[in-house]
């Protein structure tokens, strides 16, 4: 970032920090007009849910109000019927924080801010209050209406004045994705699939069509004519997550072949790539014509092939199926960009993976959210008990702000950089805080003049949360310093109360950065594992599944998980035992294992029996690779493939045996790279699954 960024913001980054003082400054004046207790909620409410985007605002908002309502509701519960048992109040409040954060975590979409704020509302609204139990359901409902009075302010200004849509963003991320794509599938067909830029390229497009999933629903919200655009744009979120897996496998096969013919690819197939990659530069739409056209040269593709051996046969028929699937999705990309920008409607032409897709299975790591859970309620447990040990009056403070901290930044990896950069904000603004307090409010008098002190320092701040490299800092200041300042009717010059209650604040930072930095940060390489070995987990289990696998929710699932390995990939040395694992493989073996499940209920038996050995050796092959990263697929399933193609080679053309033989193959060459090419009469006996697992283990 420019290192003068910071004095001279984009005029964008200016309006964002002038719209959200003024709906804080409109929240602050309503809540003094109608003498609520603490002004200074309704303030820190507004810079909590702003946005740079008005839909974002408001999605956001209405989940905070709801989880603020539900985590007050919690609190009526628990106070009165536990405050006479402190430890097993903190116990409840804690375990229902941590129940919460969990259950957010594992949602993974903008709804769970209503989960993670349902839990530490409770602590928010909570503490303060053990010494007197009796106000729980006055105290608590005028927190909900402080706290809505910001949100309506937030959302009002959000979207009356200067209003920044999210539809013109999401145009604008659906381009930048489709160049992307663009340039990876014109080098895979121009065979520069080892350019190291073309593995970033992959990894971005992944990480984009995962969290493109999460900004429509954003969209959703927005008064813009691109809100009633969201089923358009999750249908083609969906086409984006097919099209990574196709141009790999595409890049595999052509590979494969070029090696097997000694680079010489038959005409048909340099025409068809050629033209396909030409087509896809000019970013039009597939006319009738060039339809017919790329129709004609398949099947003169596939003619071609049949006077080649066997094995080039099988790769040019793969070759051509990913081929046409690469031009079905693209075309469906182009026709729906365009109904989504120019409100067209198009009839779609790929529907490979069914109707399914209308349901996206995400990643879920339950062992993650529990640790993450467990981690604030210890952290607010230690508060709790240090604030019940030494009787402090405004312990309160460090037990609420110990748990919340945790609950921020459960998401990253690695969260104590990231408190302690919010830790040192939060120190500065309680200097801030005592300067305006004790040397300004005094010598100020009216609203406008207490508005234009305030505006010094929460206009600055704003335009650094508009910024993502310096967000954290502007939230330091513009979340803490309202409550810091305890803006109220009336000017309190309370010294001993200001520096109880903020070295209470701080004090619950501590402990939340030094019990996060001791039980739950985990580094990038570690979570990256985790990730992998769910992948191989979910391909060993399609293999055993006898039936009902579903392609769609493997495929979901496993490039999601290559939209979250992509950020800690980049993080990562180029030596990790992470980074030397092919994601894009696995994915690609995840797809042809579900293929064979799918189309071998379709076959006579000997062919189902000879891919049941195939499945079950797949299945073998990834269970040894999540007890031992580095294992490579044995001789076994080599012979076991072979012998599968050997006897589908009698079934004919059908379309179960077609999409069987070309899982098959496509499994053979890519755990296979090096291997001989595959002749039906030169297969020899094959041993059966866990045979050669049995004769190791004797030996």
């Amino acid at each position: 970032m420019n290192r003068y960024a910071i004095l001279w913001p984009e005029i964008r980054d200016v309006v964002f920090s002038l719209k959200t003082f003024a709906a804080a400054m409109l929240a602050l004046f309503v809540a003094l007009y109608f003498d609520l207790q603490n002004p200074y909620w309704a303030v820190g409410t507004v810079y909590i849910v702003s946005h740079p985007l008005s839909g974002a605002s408001t999605s956001k908002a209405i989940y905070r109000l709801l989880g603020t309502a539900i985590g007050g509701a919690m609190t009526v519960i628990l106070i009165p019927n536990l405050v006479n048992s402190p430890v097993l109040l903190t116990l409840a409040i804690s375990l229902w924080m941590g129940i919460c954060l969990a259950i957010s975590l594992l949602d993974r979409t903008p709804r769970s801010y209503t989960f993670m704020l349902a839990g530490y509302t409770t602590a928010l609204t909570g503490f303060p209050i053990v010494d007197s139990p009796d106000t729980a359901f006055t105290y608590v409902t005028a927190r909900v209406i402080e706290i809505a009075v910001g949100i309506i302010c937030a959302a009002l200004v959000s979207r009356l004045i200067f209003p920044r849509h999210a539809g013109p963003v999401l145009a604008d991320r659906i381009d930048a994705w489709m160049k992307d794509a663009t340039t990876l599938a014109t080098a895979t067909l121009k065979g520069e699939r080892n350019d190291p830029e073309l593995a970033s390229t992959a990894q971005k497009m992944a990480a984009d069509a995962v969290d493109l999933h999460g900004f429509t629903t954003h969209v959703a919200y927005d008064t813009s004519g691109h809100r009633d655009l969201v089923r358009l744009a999750r249908t083609l979120q969906r086409r984006m997550v097919a099209m990574l897996p196709i141009v790999s496998g595409l890049a595999d096969v052509l590979s494969a072949l070029s090696r097997a013919t000694n680079g010489q690819q038959t005409p048909a197939i340099v025409e068809l790539k050629e033209r396909t990659a030409l087509w896809l530069e000019s970013g039009q739409a597939l006319s009738e014509d060039k339809r017919a056209e790329f129709l004609d040269i398949i099947a003169r593709a596939e003619t071609e092939a049949a006077a080649m051996p066997q094995w080039q046969e099988l790769l040019v028929h793969n070759a051509v199926a990913r081929l046409r699937d690469l031009i079905q999705i693209w075309s469906d990309c182009i026709d729906l960009k365009q109904d989504i920008t120019a409100g067209s409607r198009h009839d779609l032409r790929w529907n490979r993976f069914g109707s399914s897709l209308d349901k996206r299975p995400m990643h879920k790591d339950y062992g993650m959210a529990l640790y993450s859970g467990v981690s604030a309620m210890l952290a607010t447990f230690i508060a709790t008990a240090f604030w019940i040990a030494t009787g402090w009056s405004q312990g309160s403070a460090a037990a609420m702000m110990a748990g919340v901290l945790c609950c921020i930044f459960a998401t990253t990896d690695d969260p104590t950089p990231m408190m302690k950069q919010f830790l040192f904000a939060s120190i500065a603004a309680v200097g801030c805080a005592f300067v305006l307090e004790f040397a300004v409010f005094p010598a100020i008098h009216g609203y406008v003049m207490l508005l234009a002190a305030l505006g010094l320092v929460l206009i600055p701040v704003g335009t650094l949360m508009a910024r993502p490299s310096t967000m954290l800092v502007g939230m330091g200041f513009g979340v803490n310093l309202p409550s810091m300042l305890g803006l109220q009717g009336r000017l309190s010059l309370d010294l001993a109360s200001f520096l109880n209650s903020n070295t209470a604040l701080v004090l619950g930072l501590i402990i939340a950065c030094g019990t996060t930095a001791l039980v739950r940060s985990v580094g990038a390489e570690w979570s990256a594992f985790r990730l992998l070995r769910a992948g191989w987990t979910d391909i060993a289990a399609a293999a055993r599944k006898p039936q009902g696998s579903d392609v769609t929710a493997l495929l979901h699932r496993m490039v999601d998980r290559l939209g979250l390995l992509a950020p800690r990939l980049a993080a990562l040395p180029a030596d990790s035992y992470v980074v030397q694992n092919d994601v894009m493989k696995d994915l690609r073996n995840g797809l042809n294992t579900v293929e064979l499940q799918r189309h071998k209920q379709l076959l006579p038996q000997p062919s189902r029996m000879a891919i049941d050995d195939v499945l079950s050796s797949v299945a073998s092959f990834y269970q040894r690779k999540q007890q031992k990263t580095e294992a490579a697929p044995d001789n076994n399933l080599l012979q076991t493939l072979d012998h599968s193609l050997s006897a589908l080679s009698d079934n004919g053309s059908s379309s179960a045996a077609d999409g069987a033989r070309r899982a098959l193959t496509g499994l053979r060459y890519s755990l296979f790279p090096d291997a001989q090419d595959f002749a039906a009469n030169e297969n020899r006996p094959v041993e059966k699954p866990g045979e050669q697992d049995l004769k190791e283990h004797a030996a």
